[in-house]
Protein backbone atom coordinates (compact mmCIF):
# COMPACT_ATOMS: atom_id res chain seq x y z
CA UNK A 1 0.00 0.00 0.00
CA UNK A 2 1.35 3.27 -1.44
CA UNK A 3 0.52 6.26 0.83
CA UNK A 4 0.67 9.92 -0.93
CA UNK A 5 2.86 11.46 1.99
CA UNK A 6 1.87 15.24 1.48
CA UNK A 7 -2.27 15.20 1.95
CA UNK A 8 -2.47 11.95 3.00
CA UNK A 9 -6.09 11.48 4.68
CA UNK A 10 -6.99 10.31 8.22
CA UNK A 11 -9.11 7.97 6.94
CA UNK A 12 -6.63 6.16 4.41
CA UNK A 13 -3.69 6.07 7.12
CA UNK A 14 -5.69 4.95 10.07
CA UNK A 15 -5.72 1.40 7.61
CA UNK A 16 -1.98 0.80 8.79
CA UNK A 17 -3.20 1.29 12.43
CA UNK A 18 -4.79 -2.19 11.76
CA UNK A 19 -1.56 -3.50 11.57
CA UNK A 20 -0.18 -2.46 14.93
CA UNK A 21 -1.14 -5.48 16.80
CA UNK A 22 0.34 -7.95 14.00
CA UNK A 23 3.26 -5.89 13.97
CA UNK A 24 3.91 -5.74 17.65
CA UNK A 25 3.26 -8.90 19.00
CA UNK A 26 -0.52 -8.37 20.82
CA UNK A 27 -1.81 -11.11 22.50
CA UNK A 28 -5.37 -11.98 21.85
CA UNK A 29 -8.28 -9.96 22.90
CA UNK A 30 -9.53 -9.43 26.00
CA UNK A 31 -11.57 -12.51 27.35
CA UNK A 32 -10.64 -14.93 24.50
CA UNK A 33 -8.03 -16.96 27.06
CA UNK A 34 -8.34 -18.44 30.17
CA UNK A 35 -5.75 -16.17 31.34
CA UNK A 36 -7.16 -12.60 29.62
CA UNK A 37 -6.28 -9.40 31.01
CA UNK A 38 -8.45 -6.25 30.39
CA UNK A 39 -7.62 -4.66 27.15
CA UNK A 40 -6.07 -1.67 26.88
CA UNK A 41 -8.35 1.72 26.59
CA UNK A 42 -7.44 3.65 23.58
CA UNK A 43 -7.15 7.64 24.63
CA UNK A 44 -6.06 8.33 20.78
CA UNK A 45 -5.25 7.42 17.43
CA UNK A 46 -3.23 10.47 15.87
CA UNK A 47 -1.34 10.91 12.72
CA UNK A 48 2.34 12.42 11.81
CA UNK A 49 3.09 13.76 8.81
CA UNK A 50 6.76 14.82 8.60
CA UNK A 51 9.62 15.70 6.40
CA UNK A 52 12.90 15.39 7.83
CA UNK A 53 16.67 16.45 6.54
CA UNK A 54 19.71 14.24 7.38
CA UNK A 55 22.80 15.42 9.09
CA UNK A 56 24.86 13.38 6.72
CA UNK A 57 23.59 12.14 3.46
CA UNK A 58 22.56 8.20 3.55
CA UNK A 59 25.28 5.92 1.55
CA UNK A 60 22.88 3.02 -0.60
CA UNK A 61 23.84 -0.12 2.27
CA UNK A 62 23.88 -3.51 0.52
CA UNK A 63 27.47 -3.22 -0.36
CA UNK A 64 28.80 -0.31 1.68
CA UNK A 65 28.88 -0.29 5.82
CA UNK A 66 25.67 1.29 6.91
CA UNK A 67 26.74 4.55 9.43
CA UNK A 68 25.19 6.45 12.11
CA UNK A 69 23.11 9.65 11.21
CA UNK A 70 21.26 12.06 12.66
CA UNK A 71 17.34 12.66 10.99
CA UNK A 72 15.90 16.38 12.35
CA UNK A 73 11.72 16.53 11.51
CA UNK A 74 8.98 18.85 11.68
CA UNK A 75 5.37 18.15 10.94
CA UNK A 76 1.99 18.21 12.14
CA UNK A 77 -0.29 15.82 13.82
CA UNK A 78 -3.81 14.84 14.04
CA UNK A 79 -5.85 13.00 16.61
CA UNK A 80 -9.09 11.56 16.37
CA UNK A 81 -10.91 10.15 19.79
CA UNK A 82 -12.67 6.12 19.77
CA UNK A 83 -15.22 7.65 17.87
CA UNK A 84 -12.86 8.98 15.40
CA UNK A 85 -14.32 12.76 16.14
CA UNK A 86 -11.08 15.14 16.14
CA UNK A 87 -9.69 15.40 19.79
CA UNK A 88 -6.09 17.38 19.22
CA UNK A 89 -3.90 19.02 16.57
CA UNK A 90 -0.79 20.56 16.46
CA UNK A 91 3.06 20.82 15.18
CA UNK A 92 5.64 18.68 15.81
CA UNK A 93 9.33 17.76 15.66
CA UNK A 94 11.44 15.08 16.41
CA UNK A 95 15.14 14.24 16.30
CA UNK A 96 16.13 10.96 15.51
CA UNK A 97 19.28 9.14 16.40
CA UNK A 98 19.98 6.58 13.95
CA UNK A 99 23.40 3.71 14.80
CA UNK A 100 22.86 2.22 10.98
CA UNK A 101 21.48 4.44 8.21
CA UNK A 102 21.52 2.77 4.33
CA UNK A 103 19.30 3.12 1.53
CA UNK A 104 18.40 -0.56 1.53
CA UNK A 105 18.40 -2.17 4.57
CA UNK A 106 17.15 -2.86 7.97
CA UNK A 107 17.89 -0.42 10.67
CA UNK A 108 17.67 -1.31 14.02
CA UNK A 109 17.57 0.28 17.91
CA UNK A 110 16.78 4.01 16.24
CA UNK A 111 15.42 5.97 18.95
CA UNK A 112 14.10 10.04 19.24
CA UNK A 113 11.93 12.13 21.19
CA UNK A 114 8.80 14.07 19.83
CA UNK A 115 7.99 17.27 21.02
CA UNK A 116 3.89 18.14 19.87
CA UNK A 117 3.06 21.86 20.41
CA UNK A 118 -0.81 21.48 20.30
CA UNK A 119 -3.10 23.96 19.15
CA UNK A 120 -3.99 25.00 22.61
CA UNK A 121 -0.25 26.16 23.21
CA UNK A 122 0.32 22.76 25.88
CA UNK A 123 2.96 20.43 24.54
CA UNK A 124 3.37 16.83 24.90
CA UNK A 125 6.39 14.75 24.86
CA UNK A 126 6.58 11.34 23.09
CA UNK A 127 9.49 9.23 23.94
CA UNK A 128 10.12 6.13 20.94
CA UNK A 129 12.04 4.25 22.39
CA UNK A 130 12.16 1.39 19.51
CA UNK A 131 11.82 2.20 15.89
CA UNK A 132 12.61 -0.49 13.78
CA UNK A 133 13.07 0.57 10.28
CA UNK A 134 12.77 -1.77 7.11
CA UNK A 135 14.22 0.17 3.73
CA UNK A 136 14.32 -0.97 -0.07
CA UNK A 137 15.66 1.98 -2.32
CA UNK A 138 14.91 4.61 0.38
CA UNK A 139 11.21 3.50 1.19
CA UNK A 140 10.59 2.22 4.52
CA UNK A 141 8.48 0.58 6.85
CA UNK A 142 8.05 1.81 10.19
CA UNK A 143 7.53 0.37 13.85
CA UNK A 144 7.63 1.80 16.61
CA UNK A 145 6.80 1.54 20.56
CA UNK A 146 6.89 4.01 23.12
CA UNK A 147 5.33 5.95 25.99
CA UNK A 148 4.55 9.46 26.15
CA UNK A 149 6.10 11.19 29.36
CA UNK A 150 4.62 11.68 32.73
CA UNK A 151 4.95 15.83 32.23
CA UNK A 152 2.80 15.91 29.27
CA UNK A 153 -0.23 17.88 28.69
CA UNK A 154 -2.10 15.30 27.21
CA UNK A 155 -2.13 11.12 27.25
CA UNK A 156 0.72 11.78 30.07
CA UNK A 157 1.95 8.25 30.79
CA UNK A 158 0.32 6.22 27.94
CA UNK A 159 1.76 3.24 25.90
CA UNK A 160 2.38 4.33 21.83
CA UNK A 161 2.30 1.95 19.79
CA UNK A 162 2.96 2.99 15.46
CA UNK A 163 3.12 1.99 12.45
CA UNK A 164 3.87 4.12 8.69
CA UNK A 165 5.84 4.57 5.58
CA UNK A 166 8.49 6.81 4.66
CA UNK A 167 10.15 7.51 1.57
CA UNK A 168 13.50 9.44 0.69
CA UNK A 169 15.32 11.27 -1.74
CA UNK A 170 18.36 10.76 -3.35
CA UNK A 171 18.89 7.38 -2.66
CA UNK A 172 21.29 5.23 -4.83
CA UNK A 173 22.60 8.81 -6.73
CA UNK A 174 26.52 10.03 -5.73
CA UNK A 175 24.82 12.74 -3.39
CA UNK A 176 23.06 9.89 -1.43
CA UNK A 177 19.70 10.46 0.51
CA UNK A 178 19.59 13.86 1.96
CA UNK A 179 15.89 13.89 2.71
CA UNK A 180 12.52 12.02 3.28
CA UNK A 181 8.87 12.02 4.06
CA UNK A 182 6.85 10.16 6.32
CA UNK A 183 3.70 9.13 7.36
CA UNK A 184 3.15 7.83 11.02
CA UNK A 185 -0.03 6.49 12.67
CA UNK A 186 0.27 6.18 16.61
CA UNK A 187 -2.19 3.99 19.11
CA UNK A 188 -2.20 6.14 22.23
CA UNK A 189 -2.89 3.43 25.23
CA UNK A 190 -3.58 3.22 29.19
Amino acid sequence: MKISVRGASLAAAVSLLAMVPLLTGASAPAGSGPTASAAPTTDATCVLNAHGVFANAVGPGGTDLPLPDTLAMTGTVNCVDAADAPLAAGTFERTVTMPAAECTGDEHGDTSTTTVHWADLTTSTLRFDKTDVVKVNGTASLVVSGTVTADSARFAGDALTAVGTSSGAGCGTPAGETTLDSTLVLRLTH
